[in-house]
């Protein structure tokens, strides 16, 4: 191939030699180039997976000009063991350079990420013989590019990653307050799902080599490894928490334990033995595991009705199918294409969204069944009115309102006559319906400004603001009337029903409002014991006798 000025994907130039002979010599790999051993893979052969073997590759180089052009072999990966470039012209060796995760960071002759190598390529042909041996999963995607180009591709790179970076760190941070405020127990394995593909993703991009462990070879050699079954981990107890297995399916959720010995042991074990090749290429295989298993998962959740699901299969499409996308492009199912190999990224930052979105909705419907259990806490199921501790509280409010503003305020307590003859006589549910049927009246001539509730049993009370004694009074008498003439039809019968009031006025020397409704529950009282569905008030002052207005 002719030198060219732009950046050219040189794979499908390339001649292979692959052995398993690890002390394989350049000098009889060379005579076996020299005797056309090398092949030619036609499918532009990128990725040779899970592989022990020495891979050697061939490239013939012609600079057809008259100067010398420097160039750089770019690798588009991260993570490669040992690289070995020579340079031949006219049958000898004019240059030998090695590259890769073995060699400290500072070796490096362009501080970038991925692998490089420089060459100044004389007038004519230069011959490339590279060789390439990796724990991890072999995958060599060889530009062949200028230096401007290479800078250019780094600064792209550090934009994304910046992105990618920063929008995991803010939901990061974003989750764990939750996780604190909260004390939600998703929050708390989405930040550690988070946090383990954050590092998986800085360990095999070689920003971890370049910036936190840059002469560390050997966390280098295992840091991939290491926080990719960390990602395995939280990734199966994040959706185990998400899905609320413990809630809809309880038998798989207690086999949450012994998935994550399990993992625990074959990853231990690994490392203990030294083990990296099939380390990695367990934790890929489950990594693709993964989308199946999650969506299986996700699809027994959503038969029982439960609403994140929608949220979270399109999620893991995105994430763990990104995931497994990129894992087939390692080993090599995929052709190599450059999106293929980063979807894991890609569709992990739509994942973090989505789920972003799901956690968010989620913890909208928790505040909304929180705001109706809190508003639920003070009415009465049965009439729809204010319970006795609602009415406590919102008449509290307005009888200091009316104090400060030296207002009138009176009271009204109601008893329905014969209550417990009702239930006796006809069952509970015709006591139901009467109870619906006076609290029905109460609340259509009561005003928006009175407060209104049901206070226990068969009573009901209204606090009336701004009202004197001789209007609450008149109030009470017109309810009794109304409740007399009222006939609840119950399993075809016809139940009339009374009432009896007690109705009490502010008097100067009342400074709280229990005190205003003691007195017309001494009132009340005094309706009962003078024959009931009647009303009584009392006088100004509380030593006098109530007086009776509307005897029955």
């Amino acid at each position: 191939m002719s030198a060219v000025s732009d950046e050219f994907f040189i794979n499908e130039h390339l001649d292979f030699l692959q052995s398993n002979d690890e002390n394989l010599t350049f000098e009889q790999v060379f005579q076996q180039y020299q005797l056309s051993s090398f092949s030619h893979k036609q499918n532009s052969k990128v990725s040779f997976g899970f592989t022990s073997d020495v891979v050697w590759a061939s490239v013939s180089i012609t600079n057809s000009s008259a100067d010398s052009i420097k160039k750089v072999f770019y690798i588009d990966s991260a993570w490669l063991d040992r690289g070995d470039f020579y340079f031949i012209r006219h049958n000898a060796l004019v240059k030998q350079n090695s590259i890769g995760d073995t060699l400290p960071f500072a070796e490096r002759p362009n501080r970038t990420r991925m692998m490089t190598q420089q060459y100044v390529f004389e007038p004519g042909t230069t011959d490339v013989i590279m060789r390439f041996k990796s724990n991890d999963p072999l995958l060599i995607p060889i530009y062949l590019t200028d230096e401007s180009l290479v800078q250019n591709n780094v600064a792209l790179s550090s934009y994304f990653y910046g992105f990618l970076y920063g929008a995991f760190f803010i939901l990061l941070i974003y989750n764990i307050a939750l996780s604190v405020g909260l004390k939600d127990v998703r929050y708390v394995f989405y930040s550690l799902y988070l946090l383990s593909f954050l590092s998986l993703n800085i360990a095999y991009t070689g920003h971890g080599f370049k910036y936190i462990w840059p002469d560390n070879l050997y966390v280098q050699s295992w840091a991939m490894i290491i926080f990719l079954y960390f990602y395995i981990i939280f990734a199966i107890a994040f959706c185990f928490e998400f899905l609320k297995l413990k809630v809809f399916t309880p038998r798989l959720y207690k086999l949450k334990i012994w998935i994550y010995a399990a993992l625990i042991i074959i990853g231990g074990s690994l490392f203990i033995t030294g083990k990296q090749l099939l380390a990695v290429h367990i934790g890929v295989i489950l990594t693709s595991l993964l989308v199946v298993v999650f969506i299986s998962l996700g699809f027994v959740t959503f038969k029982s009705n439960h609403r994140v699901v929608q949220f979270f299969i399109p999620a893991v499409l995105m994430g763990a199918g990104g995931a497994a996308i990129s894992a087939a492009t390692t080993w090599g199912i995929i052709s190599y294409n450059a999106m293929l190999f980063h979807s894991i990224e890609i569709g992990m930052l739509i994942e973090m969204f989505i789920f972003a979105l799901a956690l968010a909705f989620d913890l909208k419907e928790v505040n909304k069944a929180r705001l109706i259990a809190e508003v639920d806490a003070q009415f009465d199921h049965l009439t729809a009115l204010y319970n006795r501790r609602a009415f406590s509280s919102v008449a509290n409010n307005q009888w200091h309102l009316n104090l400060r503003l030296h207002k009138n305020m009176s009271m009204i307590l109601l008893d329905i006559d014969w209550f417990k003859k009702i239930n006796d006589d006809h069952g509970h549910a015709a006591g139901d319906a009467v109870l619906k049927k006076v609290a029905s009246i109460l609340k259509n001539k009561v005003r928006k400004s009175d407060v209104l509730a049901r206070w226990g049993g068969e009573e009901f009370i209204i606090f009336l603001p701004n009202t004197n004694k001789v209007a609450a009074t008149g109030l009470a008498n017109t309810l009794r009337e109304d409740i007399q003439a009222l006939r609840v039809i119950h399993d075809g019968q016809s139940l009339t029903v009374t009432a009896s009031f007690g109705v009490a006025g502010y008097v100067n020397h009342l400074s709280r409002l229990e005190e205003l409704i003691k007195l017309a529950d001494v009132a009340l009282y005094q309706a009962k014991d003078s024959g009931r569905n009647t009303v009584f008030e009392l006088p100004d002052e509380p030593d006098n006798s109530p007086q009776c207005i509307t005897p029955h």
